[in-house]
């Protein structure tokens, strides 16, 4: 895929390759810091990335590049991460699909837990199913009726292996025939359903925010226990008919494996700084979404529960590694 990168922040003074001081951690980045964002422009991990990496780069007072590397569920741009070395200076916002991928995906090149260093989630939040007007779908009763009707005649499009996941689970628990379209990316998934070539789509609502507000696409359902505040209208999956699709979904930084944990605490506590500003709340407010900022060890926890967790549902869903 053709490189896609943005510059935040100002070219720093530090020179890079000395030898660390004792003090190292505190004194980083001394150089330009590479972000690998594995999906394409205008998805929701690059709305993440972008709204995040500029204020990093102003604490650091170092450039910092966003680096779009997108393919394969972002397993492309997590491998250059997991073979960067473990100094800080390339660094991974990556979505669950980390914790789901070694499921779907039979030889990855990398080890998901021994070759990265969870850093901290940057936001959180519930998965949608966006319905398309074009294609008749502007409510989730609609789109249930329909599908119901037409067994095998609707699919559902996918942005990587967290919604193909999630979908999974909606085709399970609802007993529809429904089967997977996947795209390289919410960007070209929603452009497919602004364009009524595919019915419906799981996404994140920060992703399809702006496409709802405009009427261009609809929320139909959310995937959490409860409506969000900012989508009073939009029904949760149970409330639709749907129980047992409680599911939540990051974006998070990662660092190669091996990541000196003081380093690692560094950065996650300059993203905290990022995500307490008041107009970085305020915008996560605004996609429906909630800010992260779990420390290290408790995130590496979690992702490690997470890879139980879906190993289960994958075998549930009768998927078979490819």
């Amino acid at each position: 895929m053709k490189r896609r990168g943005f510059v935040a922040g100002a070219m720093g003074l530090g020179l890079g390759g000395l030898a660390p001081s004792p003090g190292w951690a505190q004194e980083f980045p001394t150089k330009q810091v590479r972000v690998i964002v594995p999906y394409p422009a205008g998805g929701g991990t690059d709305i993440v990335a972008r709204l995040i990496v500029p204020r990093l780069a102003e604490r650091w007072k170092q450039t910092v590049i966003i680096d779009n590397k997108g393919g394969a569920s972002g397993i492309l741009g997590s491998e250059i991460v997991a073979k960067a070395p473990p100094d800080g200076y390339t660094l991974l916002i990556m979505t669950s699909a980390h914790t789901i991928n070694p499921f779907t995906t039979k030889t990855l090149p990398y080890n998901t837990e021994r070759d990265f260093t969870p850093i901290t989630p940057l936001v959180e939040g519930t998965l949608a199913l966006v319905g398309s007007p074009k294609a008749g779908f502007d409510t989730m009763a609609k789109f249930m009726v329909a599908a119901r009707a037409n067994p095998g005649k609707y699919a559902y499009g996918s942005t990587e292996n967290t919604t193909r996941m999630v979908g999974e689970l909606f085709r399970l628990r609802s007993g529809l025939k429904i089967e997977n379209v996947a795209y390289k990316g919410a960007a070209p998934m929603l452009q497919e359903l602004a364009g009524g070539h595919i019915p419906v789509g799981f996404t994140s609502p920060l992703t399809a925010m702006s496409h709802h507000r405009a009427g261009t696409l609809h929320i139909l359902a959310v995937t959490s226990g409860k409506r969000l505040s900012v989508l009073p209208d939009v029904p949760t999956m149970a409330e639709s008919g749907v129980p047992g699709i409680d599911q939540w979904a990051w974006f998070a930084l990662f660092g190669p494996g091996g990541l000196p944990p003081a380093l690692a605490t560094r950065i996650r506590n300059d993203v905290v700084a990022v995500l307490a500003e008041p107009e970085v709340k305020a915008r996560i407010a605004t996609l429906a979404s909630e800010p992260g900022g779990e420390p290290p060890d408790k995130f590496a926890q979690r992702v490690k529960a997470e890879l139980a967790t879906w190993q289960g549902i994958a075998k549930e869903a009768g998927i078979v590694p490819e």
